[in-house]
């Protein structure tokens, strides 16, 4: 968006989404050392604390929220300003071509790295150690084909298909309804119709990683996916939004100490919630994600509209580093397993250390290359 072609530049949205991004960075590293991971994570280490729990499951609520609201304020705005045929060939390209080149290439790459933790991991995790007991087994049972954490660019482009259906298919007495109902109706409205999505699976709610699209999760993201599609349509929704953001804030935290404290010990199946409990979880789960991903929004409006060139150069990279830093993340932390050190330590260790390798790829893949195009945001700094 340019003042050129009639729109200001939203600064707080490329902020918001290099933010979200270095957030995932922390959660995927604390998921490590997170007690209710250890059945299940693949560098599970030896040492835990609950506090990376606190951390992990709150951003895990909004974190991935925020990015299928900016894709729908973005879908809606390319749609608006270009129409469907440039809107078609951009997102094809900007998120249909990455999945297609780097799901093969990470398939590889991670495949690889758990070949390293099997061979030099002494104190194996439970996941190291099942992975090793089947690959033991004469006939290895096959997978599904996995879009490992790429899920979010392969359900991204069924949203978008839908809200091509839906241009065609909602009338607009429906779509008036709902651009007539108060701020805090629709907030209301969008935890209702999470739940039904988030009761469905197990809690804290999966990663749709499976090549087989997640029902649950087209409903659930595309909640947050239309949210942020009608905070373009209806520019003045944000601003009714706005006064209540401090409660959304309150709520949701109380929403998320009830939920937290609700949740099982460990996150395997057999300890899963069943009935009213489930149900009771599954609601504060639907409040605290709705309630902050709101927040996430209306603070960066408030706070981060401005030109950073520290933001700039995230939100820039912010596309690469979401596709590299998992399999990078993981052979850190296969390294770190077995050395005698504070977790604390080691969980900056594991961050700095894959943000470093990161972006030094970025500078030697992308920067010189073609990619960059595809991969690197459009934004410059202004002087």
């Amino acid at each position: 968006m340019s003042q050129g072609s009639g729109y200001t530049r939203l600064f707080y949205l490329d902020n918001l989404r290099a933010l979200a991004m270095l957030a995932g960075v922390l959660f995927h590293a604390a998921l490590a050392y997170s007690p209710m991971a250890q059945p299940f994570w693949p560098s599970a280490d030896v040492l835990n604390h609950p506090l990376f729990d606190v951390f992990a499951w709150a951003s895990h609520l909004f974190r991935m929220p925020v990015f299928f609201l900016l894709a729908g304020f973005f879908a809606a705005m390319l749609l608006h300003k270009y129409g469907e045929a440039v809107f078609w060939r951009n997102r094809l390209r900007r998120i249909g071509l990455p999945l297609l080149l780097f799901l093969p290439l990470l398939t590889l790459a991670m495949g690889a790295v758990i070949q390293f933790g099997l061979f030099h991991v002494q104190h194996k995790p439970p996941f190291l150690a099942f992975v090793q007991s089947m690959l033991s087994q004469a006939e290895p049972a096959a997978m599904p084909l996995s879009t490992m954490h790429l899920w979010f660019l392969y359900h991204l482009l069924f949203l978008y298909l839908l809200t091509w259906c839906g241009r065609i298919l909602l009338n607009r007495k429906m779509l008036r309804w709902f651009s007539e109902l108060k701020p805090n109706a629709l907030v209301l409205l969008s935890i209702m119709a999470c739940v039904p999505a988030l009761y469905s699976v197990s809690v804290p709610f999966p990663a749709p990683e499976w090549i087989f699209p997640a029902l649950w999760a087209l409903w659930f993201y595309g909640v947050f996916f239309g949210l942020g599609y009608a905070c373009f349509s209806m520019p003045a929704l944000l601003a009714g939004f706005s006064p209540f953001r401090h409660y959304y804030l309150l709520l949701g935290a109380a929403s998320y100490a009830l939920y937290y404290a609700l949740l099982p010990i460990t996150l395997t199946p057999q300890s899963q919630p069943e009935g009213w409990l489930k149900l009771a979880i599954t609601v504060l789960e639907s409040c605290s994600a709705v309630l902050w991903t709101l927040c996430a929004l209306l603070y960066a409006r408030r706070w981060l509209d401005w030109d950073s060139r520290a933001l700039a150069y995230l939100s820039k990279v912010s596309f690469w580093l979401y596709i590299v830093h998992l399999p990078l993340l993981l052979f850190v932390q296969f390294l770190l397993i077995d050395v005698q050190m504070a977790l604390w330590v080691k969980f900056v260790i594991s961050c700095g250390a894959t943000l470093a390798l990161s972006l030094l790829g970025f500078h030697i893949l992308v920067a010189p290359t073609a990619l960059v195009s595809i991969l690197a945001g459009n934004r410059t700094h202004q002087a």
